[in-house]
């Protein structure tokens, strides 16, 4: 079961629209579960959004963090697109609100959430919010389904760690803010979680205990992925990039023999912040502008017939 969809400019929209053209090539969302290590008793202190008995606290935090390698298990690769995430509880009480719920995300270099604590300045720097709804609700759906939450526009993963924050503000409700507690399925993966519940919003996010201990307990998650299909590697050398680094107008070599679709340009933080969907022929070279970018790294992804292939490129 989904909660509402949040509401989208009309320029986001259009985006959308744009980014999943190709979805009727028969190519299908998936839906991934993250479950790695032990299963633990349900826990309403390890989020993504603190509702425990007493209905006290109002606020949360959550940061959970997901190695490149648990990513691949699962079968997230880099190129790959989140469309959206979820959390299961176990518990099937409800939250009518309103409550204003965010969801961040960014790629990074971090291997673990080892530190006693962390700011949450620190934690959330260089990450895009991914979603936002004022009016938020919680569903009553529990264990097995997911309550699910659809990005307000694709996040790109490029690689390295994946780290996801969330933020719940319930202030606005009258009481009781919900029904009961809300006890997340949770399971234990070392230094993958840091987490706050109080009555504001938490500046400092600790590594072990949210009034109860959370240590090492990280919710198990399921997110949504377009699985655009990559290029094998005999098919993406015949296509090259240069210069690189660039200052301004960058060159794509084209030796597959077919005509390229859809060019985009993802930033670091996995947004798409270049399109170039004009019409092309299997001619041998194709030039893009990146002199609107800012200095900074870039994936390049190339639809070709035989799929994607991505291309990272340094702005200068």
């Amino acid at each position: 079961m989904s909660t509402s969809v949040p509401r989208r400019s009309l320029a986001t929209f259009f985006l959308l629209t744009l980014l999943s053209a190709d979805a009727f090539q028969a190519r299908a969302q998936q839906t991934i579960e993250i479950n790695t290590g032990a299963a633990n008793d349900p826990l309403y202190a390890v989020g993504p959004v603190y509702v425990s008995s007493t209905l006290f606290y109002r606020y949360s935090r959550f940061a959970y963090l997901y190695t490149q390698d648990e990513l691949a298990a699962a079968g997230i690769l880099p190129g790959n697109r989140i469309l959206g995430v979820g959390w299961m509880k176990s518990t099937s009480h409800s939250a009518a609100g309103p409550a204003v719920f965010s969801i961040y995300m960014k790629n990074s270099s971090a291997a673990a959430y080892s530190a006693p604590s962390v700011e949450w300045t620190a934690l959330s720097a260089g990450a895009a919010q991914v979603y936002t709804e004022s009016a938020q609700s919680i569903p009553a759906t529990a264990s097995p389904n997911y309550i699910d939450f659809t990005l307000t526009a694709p996040f790109m993963y490029t690689g390295g760690s994946l780290e996801i924050l969330t933020e719940w503000d319930i202030s606005a409700a009258p009481a009781p803010i919900a029904t009961g507690s809300f006890e997340w399925v949770n399971t234990t993966v070392v230094d993958r979680i840091y987490a706050s519940g109080n009555t504001s919003l938490p500046a400092t996010l600790s590594s072990t205990d949210n009034n109860i201990s959370v240590n090492d307990r990280r919710p198990v998650i399921q997110f949504t992925v377009d699985p655009l299909s990559g290029i094998g590697e005999e098919m993406a050398a015949k296509i090259g990039l240069w210069p690189n680094p660039a200052d301004h107008i960058v060159t794509i070599s084209n030796g597959t023999g077919e005509p390229f679709g859809r060019i985009e340009v993802i930033n670091a933080l996995g947004r798409v912040v270049l399109i170039d969907d004009s019409p092309r022929s299997a001619a041998a070279n194709h030039q893009l502008d990146l002199g609107q970018l800012a200095a900074g790294q870039y994936l390049v992804g190339i639809h070709a017939k035989a799929g994607r292939v991505m291309k990272r490129v340094t702005v200068k």
